[in-house]
C-alpha cells in the first residue's frame, strides 16, 4: 500500500510538472500528414518563403535564433502574425556537443541561452513557444531536464540534409524520398546561400500533393496542446 500511494504521488508530480513536455523527431506514421520546420531565421528570404506557403496553404513552424530576431524583428514579427508557429532555437546556435565535453558550466549556458531568446521574442511581440529545436540537434538528459523545466517541448526532425554540400537536384531527390506520412522535414531560412530552400519547399509541397499527404502545424502534428 505504501509503494502504491508513492507512486502515485510520483505520477502525479511528473503529470503537473512536465506531462505536456517531451522529445519527439517525428509525428504518427499511421496519419498522412507531416510538417514543415524552418531553422536560424529569421531572414529576408524569410519573406519570400512564407509567401510561398501562404500561397499553398501550408502551415510551418520556424525555430528563430535569438540574435536573429534581434536583427529583424519586423519580419519574426510577421511570420508570428501570419499564423506561423514560432520555435525557440536558442540565443546564438552555440555547438552544445562540444560544450557538453569541455564547459563544466554547460547548464548555465543552456539556460542563458533559452533565456536571452525569450527576451529577444518578448521585445519583438512574439507569443511564448512550448517548442525548442537545440543546435545540431543535440540532446542529452541534462539538457532536456533544463528544457522541459522551462515549459518547452524538445523537437528534432525526420530529415534535412540542406547543409551539405551536394547539388540541388539530388538534395531535393532527397527530401522527396523522405515525404513520408509523421515526416518532421528541416530547411534552412537563416544562413547564407538558402535560397534553395523556397524552391525545394516547393517541390517538397508539389509532391505532398501527389502523395497524398497533407502539410499542418507542427503541433498538430505531435499533438502538442
Amino acid at each position: 500500500m505504501k509503494y502504491k500511494i508513492i507512486k502515485f504521488l510520483f505520477l502525479l508530480f511528473i503529470f503537473q510538472g512536465y506531462s505536456y513536455c517531451g522529445f519527439y523527431s517525428s509525428g504518427s506514421p499511421k496519419e498522412k500528414t507531416f510538417s514543415l520546420t524552418y531553422d536560424d531565421g529569421p531572414a529576408p528570404l524569410s519573406e519570400k518563403l512564407i509567401a510561398l506557403l501562404k500561397e499553398k496553404k501550408a502551415p510551418a513552424a520556424f525555430f528563430f535564433l535569438g540574435e536573429r530576431i534581434a536583427m529583424y524583428p519586423q519580419i519574426a514579427k510577421k511570420i508570428s502574425d501570419e499564423g506561423f508557429e514560432i520555435g525557440n532555437h536558442t540565443y546564438s546556435h552555440k555547438n552544445f556537443y562540444s560544450l557538453d565535453k569541455k564547459s563544466a558550466d554547460k547548464e548555465k549556458i543552456l539556460i542563458k541561452e533559452i533565456e536571452l531568446f525569450e527576451k529577444e521574442a518578448q521585445k519583438a511581440g512574439l507569443p511564448k513557444s512550448k517548442l525548442l529545436r537545440m543546435p545540431n540537434g543535440f540532446s542529452r538528459p541534462w539538457a532536456q531536464k533544463i528544457i522541459f523545466s522551462k515549459g518547452y517541448n524538445l523537437v528534432n526532425w525526420t530529415f534535412g540534409a540542406d547543409w551539405l554540400k551536394i547539388g540541388e537536384e539530388n538534395l531535393t531527390s532527397q527530401y522527396l524520398k523522405a515525404l513520408k506520412p509523421g515526416a518532421i522535414i528541416l530547411l534552412h531560412d537563416g544562413g547564407k546561400d538558402k535560397e534553395k530552400t523556397v524552391r525545394i519547399t516547393k517541390a517538397i509541397l508539389e509532391e505532398a500533393e501527389k502523395k497524398g499527404l497533407k502539410p499542418v502545424a507542427l503541433s498538430e502534428l505531435l499533438k502538442i496542446k
